[in-house]
């Protein structure tokens, strides 16, 4: 667990708890309620340590048995529940309270995890609904979703709501420079998704340094005068086979653009394309603020209309020639 990660993304979250904690005032079941890749599960883990941490002066401390084994996710203690065949039925939560009931158990506090508990079943839920009802000593709940408005009532009722937001950008790049890849591709990474597993999805993907390339290499050729609609067909016509990998490439050329306003405003640390930098610039020079802000519009209008747009070709066609007029009308 990277606790300093974590605490940085979600502090409200975290200090919710570990106020709670040091105050005695914990509830005996929580929803951790928010987007996909936003950390619940490590802050499961997080709470889990803060329960069973063996360390008197800082807690969770990391380094202690407890904490490791939390870590790994094999203390005895501490029981995940996650869906099978998309669900989660009721056998996995009688196996829960089966493996609850055991002596073998260690001493201290228990703590069980639902990944996803949204997709409960209605007999997994009226199961879970009984356990919640007639917990047996310093027994925890942490259920994971991303609506409680999925889960059965009784069960919102007798649960406090933790909410979690999507981390900031900065969390992101900051998380996937430690991870090691390029300082400009993270920051664009951080900016195109909300979070780091979206993020760092797309940056391992194979076809990204395409896209990225094509992006740049057709800026490259505005910048000396070459039609974009030519460019475009010979640096990124052949994305456009795939919807998705479509949508990929809009995204990065919205993001390109996005950084020709920043260079035109002088707000170079806004800049994710940071190696085009004099690309960027000389551009910026060339288009005024206005026509620069209009290709963005059209860029964003085709972005939210995207599904919808039976010719994607032709909607790219039409940009590259709003880049090429932009450009004949720039200060």
């Amino acid at each position: 667990m990277d606790f300093l990660d974590m605490k940085n993304a979600q502090k409200e979250a975290v200090s919710m708890l570990v106020n709670s904690y040091h105050r005695d005032r914990l509830s005996h079941a929580y929803i951790f309620e928010g987007e996909a890749g936003g950390m619940k599960f490590d802050t499961a883990l997080f709470f889990a340590a803060l329960l069973l941490c063996e360390s008197e002066d800082k807690r969770p401390c990391g380094v202690c048995s407890a904490c490791r084994r939390i870590d790994r996710t094999t203390h005895p203690n501490v029981h995940i529940v996650r869906p099978t065949r998309e669900q989660i039925l009721k056998e996995s939560i009688k196996e829960l309270q089966s493996d609850f009931s055991k002596t073998s158990l260690e001493d201290g506090p228990k703590i069980y995890i639902i990944e996803k508990a949204d997709t409960l079943n209605p007999q997994a839920s009226n199961a879970l609904l009984k356990f919640l009802e007639e917990p047996e000593g310093e027994m925890y709940a942490v259920l994971l979703v991303e609506d409680e408005q999925n889960l059965l009532p009784t069960i919102r009722s007798r649960s406090q709501v933790v909410p979690f937001h999507p981390p900031a950008k900065a969390v992101i790049e900051k998380k996937l420079l430690g991870e090691g890849f390029d300082a400009p591709l993270a920051k664009l990474a951080a900016r195109m998704y909300p979070t780091v597993t979206e993020a760092r999805d797309f940056l391992e993907d194979e076809n990204t340094m395409v896209v990225v390339d094509a992006v740049s290499d057709l800026y490259e050729a505005l910048a000396k005068d070459e039609s974009p609609l030519i460019a475009f067909r010979r640096e990124a016509d052949s994305l456009l086979s795939s919807r998705e990998s479509a949508a990929i490439l809009l995204d990065v050329f919205i993001h390109y653009q996005k950084d020709l306003i920043y260079g035109k405003i002088e707000n170079r640390n806004q800049i994710a394309f940071v190696d085009r930098i004099d690309t960027i610039e000389a551009l910026a020079e060339r288009f005024s603020l206005s026509g620069l802000l209009d290709v963005l519009e059209r860029m964003l209008t085709f972005r939210m209309r995207f599904r919808s747009f039976v010719n994607v070709r032709l909607a790219f066609d039409n940009i590259m020639l709003a880049l090429g007029r932009g450009l004949e009308h720039g200060e």
